[in-house]
């Protein structure tokens, strides 16, 4: 096969261009440097020998010596190069080395300027680099000729005059890789190394991303771009030889646009022509047992790789026979699951040609053909994919397909299989291959990030419509290479391939994530997620891959980025962050045995650095990858060889520092106001954008149109966010739109909408049926829609394909439903049955039932006829069929089927199924062979065992004998097989070819799709961000970072978990303002673990991190103890818990010191008590013992000198000074929480003599160092401070007490010395506690000192006190009303000091009423008296002095900092008003509320002589205020719904009414005539108050409530005008309306029917019954039993209706003495006289009324008979007195108004009135008498007869007129009356006197003969 040079030369001297000759000038320059060439090439031997080499060589020298002309049709360049091209033919090492040699500075010097045509120049240019190139024959090619195509090669690829593009760039770099390939020198190799980066760079540095217009989405036009100039860099001398020097001379040169012309046929066999030579070179000398790893398959394979095929975008292409999806996929795993090998070089550029298609542009040219057939025969024939420069391709275009192809062809070689990968050979040409190609794309990544990121770099393609362009950015582009290979190359068990990937991973992470959402997803999902979670994974792959995870961790935008577009993205079913995050938890908290925790140091030591040192920075300058000599390689392969392995604690660390990363990061992202590194991270050469602290949302639109293109996915998240397209095709204006904005509560609603998806899923996986009623209740599909239904099942992962198939299998109508549409969603066009049957159960488990089977199968085979009509006669042959391939499935491959079923018996069940006839047999065969091949099974179920093979820890299947240990031994030695190993290498592969096909998959799903779905990437901007992402991790973060804080004792490991620890509890007090149960829990948490973790509740286990953790929890109180909250609580007893430890570490027993944060039992013994040892002291002083015993504490010195260290001492103590930076809550929060604490020392430590007083001495510290805050934030303190010191003030211990007291005494005393304004209460607010101590702790000797604090302070502060006098004197009101004489004396004393001394103060400070109330007190004081009554002359003492102030002052300035008002100044009257409301309030409460008798009653003349002595002083509204608050409150007893009424026992309400109640009448009735004009307003209450009395159920009181009515009438008469008059009237008319008792009449009719009834069955007549008299009512209260006289029949009454009728008893006796009081009061002519007539006259109505009331039940024998017989009286009832009380004193009053001997006007103006009333009652009262038997009704007889006398009188001093009038019809019933024989001798004198009358009236009788 061998081809001689001539064979394979090119004519480089017919270029077929316009001849042109250079200058002169330009001659004389350079000729020099060619003549000096040619003249070696003509001295050598083979240039004397060859004669034509000696022909040309000497017409080039001549030509240039003599300056001549060249020939007709050439230039000089082309003589020259015919020479040089010459020298090369021959194949002379030497000859070759020179004639390179001037090829390089005959590019350098551009000696192809004299071609004038520009395509010419490039042909000739390519010919050139095709020359050079030829040179390389292989791995036996001379290493210096070797070195001179490296330098000559990288001159040509510098060219600035004459750029190469396309198949002549890739060619040179191809060329430039074999050497470093194949070269066995390792100077060449490292120099080949080198130039190759250089070439790559210079490649894509020549895109100058500056310059080049933004594109905004227009359609491209031609343009020229002028001045490309592409500058030359010199490279470092290899580190190998320094006489090899690869740098080449720098030039510069303009260059206009070069339009290529068709390439000649020539070019088109070049690469057969140098695959062959190298493959005639390799077969003599390929070495022995390298079969699969030579020279001449890397020929062949890089020949393959640098075919410049089309790179432009494909989408109208159509590629024949292509396969579906799904079968892609199948295919692959198909190979997976066979174990095949890599395929070969036929297949690879099968592969490789369908992934060379972009997304979504279209075709410049289309592939007809196979690739194949053209790949093995011509090994990379251009004829059909070189494509002419059109007039729309710039030279910046080709500039950049240059970039795509190298870009493209560096992926490929880098997918290239490892042949001896498991032999670890890191000198062969595959691992090599793949290492350089790796390392220089990280290269690219790293120098020429921004060409990938830039908007401004595009692939311009023209599409099919002449004249328009269709533009790809450009990692669009190059991405569909990139991703295969890294998916590839990330599983690799190699760890330097396996870290060179992970470092391009990492780039692509955080630079490229904008651009390659999907991808990304893929990566983490199936290559970072996975190798950690792997447990077969190597330690050093773990360890490598955490490195980047930690790179990732530790850069905020990253992080926030992810969880936006994954964590939140519902088409997202895995949450990639959250994901991450739990398992670097497991990883930490992952189980070891104990090892040396000096192990991992050297491992960890670095970590934040552990990235390749020389991929850090993007830089301008070429960034050389470390050798890969075969050499080098060798000693890395040594090296690690030799190195320890790694230990699992160093995995650990390295997922903890991940795990504190995030945590650090989320804290910076917000810090620094959601601030990171922009997402396209910016090189020197693109900084035009400005150096914000983040890349702001003006910056992302550059760039957006790159992060949507034409794939989106964020439409069909959730209501909430639009997912629009910012793709320039999409929105179509030439705008750059704006970029997704990231609302948080957007993303937190997506987040919580896909949180119920999951949780709906892992529902439907465990119940279909409540799992699909959350997801319908939720809105994700339509319930009621079997279609909808079905479209959810079939697209949604995460799925059980078990639970699908079983939901799908249901019997019911709706499942079916759903199971129909569901198969309709499927597309079995065109496909073999077979594969659509194997695509049907790809989507669900069939279920075992025979039934659901049947029905799927029916569905299935109507639904495949459907598609393929032609197949089968009808649907029952295809549902035949597949039943019958289902049972095939089974039989041939279950393991519980012993005979298996032949294809005689397959072919047997299967005859006449096609309408009646047979199915060929070729179709059954086939069928029966596939389905024996090839199981018809789940993917999924496949993959997860694969998977639970990777992610199961290994068990010990060793057995007995430990057959695992041995087999691990010979492994070591050599001597056997690595089974284990060989799996894992197979199984990663498979891994590898998987995510490979991922990709794969999804470019061809996005190249059907084209634009029609568009990927939205979110980049966050937003704090707000960083709550939810830890709120769905903290408990992994909680479990992550306190594991290892438990297990290790490594003082890293502790500061990186504490670090973690401070970092998330200032996460959650970040967002202190979200207010919820979850923070508070969080925050809780971590506090708390981080307290347990101080280990000061078990001393004896405390090691030096316990004290780190000491250390930690005071630097978070320190840095965020504005937000902790209740959490302070914790850190506060942690804090007297390392008090605790210092002491005890200093000597003190241990016992002294009890654990508070332990439960104790109760104490039983009680504490002794002696208070002559009070004494205070800051610091009490604990026992310490000499010698330790069992209580003492055993630590190590470097814990106890740690834990007391001043440092930590400080910090502790800064804890509490320090809490004057607080903000107004956090104090608060700190002070409660100190209480707290406080008080859990004291009542842990109560039954020591001297208990823990630690905290409360810091309450005491903090007290004073906050006492200068604002008002309002230090009364929130003093709310808690107060009401503690309340609390420990009232301890039984005397010390804890003591020791408050005084703390309290003292801060008040410092408190007073700051002056309070007026109106404020601050000073009362702080002296409360006293009363407080005071009233609630029952030592006597803590009162004393209470008082005694408080008299301190009045002698040593009493001018600053203002409000401070009202508490002071509430404590005084305490201390009065206590039960030791000793305290209530003292607290007098006290008080009579004050009021002899600062009297003033009191009125001043609005604190007067609080003055008198607590002399109230004093004299209220039930048990001492000598203090009560001097208490009593103190108030009234009060008196004459505020009357001397008031004339004093005429305005008094009064600061009342508790009236509702401002400072008000008042003056005289206005001013006492207040004050005597005070005292005389006083002498109420003392009047009400005193036991003693003697207190009460001075207490009740005070007050009357005060209001008598000065009450000419008080205003009407005064006297108003004064009976309503003051007097008729003395009564309110009296009153049952009244809110003063006291509830008394009978006996105090009868001493009470005998004494001061009737005390106090009198005096009212004393007080309210003395100021009766005055008071003529309250009259109506004052007879209100007389009636109530008087209606009350007692004989006394009502008694003296008539007498005192009677009395203030009598007394006021003359002062009452008309309205008194009403008063008067409407009270007696009340009276007598309230106390009558109609209850006689309205509740016994059922009685009197009973008795009725009785009587007439007995025949008893009631007549002869004589009606007792009413008892008196004192004797009335016991006649409600029943009497042994009672008659047979008699009926038991109920014990209510008893009470009920003694009620109306009591009103019959009240209104028998109301109508005494009204005779009596009528009967004095004063009240009478001045009575007016009309008013009498309605008093005598109501005389009227109870006469005839009276009358009417006593004429009712039955009622009374009733009554009598039912026992509610003893007696037969009676009203006799009531009859004639009320009708003499009727008749009377009505007889002396008519007559009128007064002469009274109003009388006689009612004297007609008068007379029809009077007249028919004299009348009816004398016909009563007459009736009476004196023998039977004696009693009434005696009654009635003053009443008939009294009638007899009147009408005897009528007016002559009226005598006559009316004498006779009262003269027959007076004559009558001289009948009785028992004629009494009163009636029988007025007889006399009326018939004396009616004789000198008529005439009869004279004068004088009555005389």
């Amino acid at each position: 096969m061998a081809t001689s040079p001539t064979t394979s030369s090119h004519n480089l001297s017919s270029p077929g261009s316009t001849r042109t000759s250079m200058t002169s000038s330009q001659a004389t320059s350079s000729a020099v440097f060619v003549l000096n060439a040619l003249d070696k090439i003509a001295n050598t031997k083979e240039g004397r020998k060859n004669k034509n080499l000696k022909e040309v060589v000497q017409n080039a020298q001549n030509m240039l010596k003599t300056g001549e002309d060249p020939p007709q049709g050439q230039t000089r360049s082309t003589i020259i190069l015919s020479a040089l091209q010459a020298a090369i033919d021959t194949r002379s090492a030497n000859l070759m080395t020179i004639a390179l040699d001037c090829l390089g500075k005959f590019i350098t010097y551009n000696y192809l300027a004299d071609i004038e045509d520009e395509a010419t120049q490039s042909q000739v240019m390519e010919r050139v680099v095709d020359s050079i190139c030829d040179c390389f024959i292989g791995e036996e090619t001379d290493e210096k000729v070797q070195l001179q195509i490296v330098k000559t090669l990288l001159d040509a690829v510098y060219s600035s005059n004459n750029p190469i593009h396309q198949s002549a760039l890739l060619k040179a770099v191809r060329t430039t890789y074999n050497i470093f390939l194949l070269s066995r020198n390792s100077a060449n190799q490292n120099i080949a190394q080198i130039t190759l980066t250089q070439m790559v760079d210079h490649i894509f540095r020549r895109i100058k991303v500056n310059s080049l217009p933004v594109y905004t989405g227009t359609a491209v036009s031609t343009t020229s771009l002028n001045d490309m100039t592409s500058p030359r860099h010199t490279t470092a001398k290899s580190p190998s030889s320094s006489t090899n020097n690869v740098s080449a001379s720098t030039t510069t040169a303009a260059a206009g646009t070069k339009e290529k012309a068709e390439e000649d046929t020539t070019f088109q066999q070049q690469i057969i022509v140098e695959a062959s030579m190298a493959r005639s070179e390799m077969d003599r000398k390929l070495p022995s047992g390298k079969a699969n790893d030579n020279s001449e398959e890397f020929l062949n394979d890089t020949a393959n790789v640098f075919q410049e095929e089309h790179v432009e975008s494909t989408t109208t292409t159509t590629v024949t026979n292509e396969k579906s999806e799904s079968q892609q996929q199948e295919d692959v795993n198909g190979q997976q699951n066979n174990g095949v090998k890599v395929a070969d070089e036929k297949e690879v550029l099968e592969m490789e040609s369908e992934e060379i298609t972009p997304v979504t542009e279209e075709t410049l040219v289309t592939t007809n053909g196979d690739d194949t057939d053209a790949a093995t025969t011509s090994r990379g024939s251009f004829e059909d994919d070189v494509h002419p420069p059109t007039s729309a391709e710039t030279e910046t275009d080709l500039y950049i397909k240059d970039s795509i192809l190298v870009f493209r062809a560096l992926c490929k070689l880098s997918k290239k299989p490892i042949s001896s990968e498991w032999g670890n050979d890191m000198r062969s040409y595959s691992m090599r291959s793949k290492l350089l190609s790796l390392h220089l794309i990280l290269t690219i990544l790293t120098s020429h990030m921004n060409v990938f990121t830039s908007p401004s770099v595009v692939f311009t393609a023209t599409s099919n419509d002449a004249g328009v362009h269709r533009v790809n950015p450009f990692i669009q582009e190059v991405k569909q290479y990139l991703c295969p290979s890294l998916g590839r190359n990330a599983f690799s068990v190699v760890p330097q391939v396996f870290d060179i990937t992970l470092e391009i991973l990492s780039k692509v992470v955080q630079s490229l994530r904008v651009f390659l959402k999907k991808e990304i997803e893929v990566f983490f999902r199936e290559i970072f997620l996975r190798i950690l979670e792997m447990r077969t994974a190597s330690m050093q792959q773990k360890h490598s891959l955490l490195k980047v995870v930690l790179r990732i961790c530790n850069d905020p935008q990253t992080l926030v980025d992810v969880y936006l577009n994954y964590d939140c993205d519902e088409s997202s079913l895995d949450n990639v962050y959250e994901r991450l995050v739990n398992i670097l938890s497991k990883i930490t908290t992952t189980h070891s045995y104990p090892h040396n925790n000096k192990d991992h140091h050297d491992t960890h030591s670095s970590s934040s650095n552990s990235s390749i040192s020389s991929h850090s920075k993007h830089s301008k300058s070429v960034m050389i990858p470390p050798p890969l000599t075969t050499d080098t390689v060798q000693s890395n392969d040594r090296q690690a060889a030799n190195g320890s392995p790694l230990q699992e604690s160093a995995i650990r660390f390295r997922s903890l520092e991940c795990l504190v990363a995030v945590l650090r990061s989320l804290v910076s992202w917000y810090m620094n106001g959601s601030v990171s590194v922009s997402a396209g991270s910016k090189t020197d050469d693109d900084q035009s954008s400005g150096n914000t602290p983040r890349e702001s949302e003006d910056i992302r639109q550059s760039s957006d149109r790159l992060t949507s293109l034409s794939n989106s996915s964020a439409a069909r998240l959730s209501p909430g966010i639009d997912g629009t397209s910012s793709d320039p095709h999409l929105n179509g204006s030439g705008e750059t739109p704006s970029p997704p904005l990231d609302d948080p509560e957007q993303f937190e609603n997506l987040k919580h909408r896909k949180r119920v998806l999951q949780e709906g899923i892992r529902l439907f996986n465990w119940k279909p049926k409540k799992g699909m009623q959350l997801l319908v209740h939720n809105g994700f599909f339509d319930g009621s829609d079997p279609l909808s239904v079905a479209q959810f099942l079939l697209n949604t992962e995460g799925l059980s394909k078990t639970e699908i198939g079983e939901y799908l299998g249901e019997v019911d109508d709706f499942n079916v439903s759903v199971m129909h549409a569901f198969v309709d969603e499927l597309d079995f066009f065109n496909m073999n049955f077979v594969d659509a049957l194997r695509h049907l159960l790809q989507t669900f488990r069939l279920p075992g039932e025979g039934q659901k089977i049947d029905r799927f199968m029916l569905k299935f085979a109507e639904r495949y006829v459907h598609f393929n009509p032609n197949t089968f006669a009808n649907a029952e042959t295809a549902y035949v069929l597949a039943y019958s391939v289902i049972l095939l499935n089974t039989d041939l491959h279950s393991p519980r089927v012993k005979r298996r079923m032949t294809l005689d018996d397959f072919i047997k069940n299967n005859r006449g199924i096609d309408d009646g006839a047979d199915i060929s047999s070729e179709l059954l065969e086939t069928l029966y062979d596939e389905i024996q091949k090839n199981e018809i099974k789940l993917k999924d179920e496949v993959e997860a065992a694969q998977d639970a093979a990777l992610f199961t820890a290994p068990g010990n299947s060793g057995g007995a004998l430990n057959m695992m240990g041995l087999q691990n031994a010979l492994v070591s030695a050599g001597i056997a097989r690595d089974v284990r190993r060989e799996a894992y290498q197979a199984a990663t592969e498979e891994m590898g070819s998987k995510t490979e096909a991922v990709f794969r998959n999804m470019l061809a799903s996005r190249r059907r799709a084209g634009e029609n779905e568009t990927i939205t990437f979110y980049s966050a901007s937003h704090i707000e961000h960083v709550r939810p992402m830890f709120e769905v991790a903290w408990t992994a973060f909680l479990a992550g970072i306190s594991g290892p804080l438990q297990e290790s004792d490594d003082l890293e490991t502790v500061q990186l978990c504490l670090d973690g620890f401070k970092a998330a509890i200032r996460i959650i007090c970040l967002f202190h303002t979200v207010e919820s149960e979850d923070v508070e829990l969080q925050r809780g948490a971590f506090v708390t673990t981080l307290t347990k973790f101080t280990f000061l509740s078990n001393l004896n286990e405390m090691k030096p991190k316990n004290v780190e953790a000491i250390r930690t929890l005071l630097e978070v109180a320190a840095v965020d103890g504005n937000y902790l909250k209740s959490s302070w609580k914790e850190i506060l007893s942690t804090v007297s818990q390392l008090e605790r430890f210092q002491l005890i570490t200093s000597g003190v027993d241990q016992g002294a010191l009890p654990d508070f944060t332990t439960k104790r039992p109760p104490q039983q013994a009680a504490m002794a008590k002696n208070s002559a040892d009070i004494r205070r002291s800051s610091s009490f002083n604990y026992a310490r013992k000499p010698s330790r015993g069992n209580t003492q504490l055993s630590v190590t010195e470097e814990v106890a000198s740690a834990g007391s260290s001043q440092s930590l001492v400080l910090a502790a103590d800064k804890l509490f000074t320090a809490t004057v930076n607080l903000n107004g809550n956090a104090i608060v929060d700190f002070v409660k929480a100190l209480c707290e604490t406080s008080w859990e020392e004291i009542v842990s430590s109560a039954h020591l003599e001297h208990p823990r007083m630690y905290s409360l001495q810091k309450l005491v510290e903090i007290s004073y160092y906050n006492m200068n805050r604002i008002r309002m934030e230090w009364s929130n303190i003093w709310a808690i401070l107060g009401e503690y010191f309340n609390k420990v003030a009232c301890q039984s211990n005397f010390n804890v007490a003591f020791f408050a007291l005084d703390s309290l005494r003292q801060l008040s005393m410092q408190f007073l010395e700051k002056e309070e304004l007026p109106h404020f209460k601050f000073q009362k607010d702080f002296l409360m506690p006293f009363r407080e101590v005071l009233a609630n702790n029952p030592d006597v000797a803590i009162k004393d000192m209470v008082l005694r604090c408080l008299s301190q302070m009045i002698l040593a502060k009493a001018q600053n006190i203002r409000s401070g006098w009202k508490t002071m004197l509430a404590v005084f009101s305490t201390g009065a009303r206590e039960t030791s004489e000793t305290i209530v004396q003292m607290t007098f004393d006290i008080v009579r000091s004050v009021t002899n001394e600062r009297f003033n103060d009191i009125v001043s400070n609005g604190t007067f009423p609080d003055y008198i109330s607590c002399l109230t007190e004093f004299a209220k004081n039930k048990k001492f008296q000598k203090i009560s009554l001097p208490a009593l002359d103190m108030i009234l003492d009060t008196i004459p002095r505020m009357l001397s102030i008031a004339e004093k002052n005429k305005t008094i300035e009064i600061t009342d900092a508790h009236g509702p008002g401002p400072q008000t100044t008042q003056s005289g009257d206005d001013f006492l008003v207040k004050f005597w409301f005070a005292v005389l309030f006083g002498f109420r409460e003392v009047t009400m509320k005193s036991d003693d008798v003697e207190v009460r009653k001075r207490s009740l003349q005070y007050l009357f002589d005060t209001l008598k002595q000065h009450g000419s002083r008080y205003p009407a509204e005064f006297w108003s205020t004064i009976s309503r608050q003051i007097v008729f409150p003395l009564f309110d007893d009296l009153k049952q719904n009244s809110v003063h009424h006291r509830n008394m026992s009978p006996e105090d309400l009868s001493v009470w009414v005998s004494t001061t109640m009737i005390e106090a009448l009198r005096n009212v009735v004393d007080l309210y005539t003395f100021y009766f004009d005055n008071m003529k307003g309250m009259m109506r209450h004052v007879l209100g108050l007389f009636g109530i009395c008087i209606t009350q159920d007692n004989d006394t009181l009502a008694r003296i409530g008539c007498e005192c009515l009677e009395q203030y009438i009598e007394t006021n008469v003359e002062k009452f005008d008309n309205e008194c008059w009403d008063l008067v009237t409407e009270t007696f008319d009340n009276l007598f309306e309230k106390t009558t008792a109609y209850g006689l009449f309205d509740d016994t009719k059922d009685l009197v029917e009973k008795v009725k009834n009785t009587s007439l069955t007995e025949g008893q007549s009631l007549n002869n019954f004589e009606l007792p008299p009413v008892p008196p009512p004192s004797s009335q209260e016991g006649t409600v039993s029943t009497s042994t006289g009672i008659i047979a029949g008699q009926t038991e009454v109920s014990e209510d209706r008893q009470r009920g009728f003694q009620q109306v008893i009591v009103k019959c006796v009240l209104q028998l003495m109301l109508i005494q009081t009204v005779n009596e009061l009528l009967g004095k002519d004063t009240v009478y006289c001045a009575f007016p007539a009309g008013h009498l006259m309605d008093l005598m109505e109501c005389l009227g009324k109870s006469f005839h009331f009276a009358k009417h039940f006593n004429e009712d024998s039955d009622l009374r008979m009733a009554l009598w017989r039912f026992g509610f009286m003893k007696q037969l009832p009676n009203l006799l007195k009531q009859e004639t009380s009320s009708g003499g004193c009727y008749v009377s009053v009505l007889m002396r108004m008519y007559a009128n001997l007064e002469n009274i006007s109003d009388r006689d103006e009612r004297r007609d009135e008068i007379e029809k009333t009077l007249i028919p009652l004299c009348n009816e009262i004398f016909t009563l008498y007459t009736e009476l038997d004196h023998e039977t009704k004696p009693k009434n007889i005696a009654a009635w007869t003053p009443v008939v006398i009294s009638i007899l009188n009147g009408l005897a001093q009528l007016q002559d007129e009226d005598f006559l009038k009316h004498v006779p019809q009262f003269y027959l019933p007076a004559v009558e009356l001289l009948g009785q024989e028992q004629m009494l001798p009163e009636i029988r004198g007025a007889l006399r006197t009326l018939l004396l009358r009616v004789g000198r009236t008529y005439k009869i009788t004279t004068t004088t003969n009555t005389q």
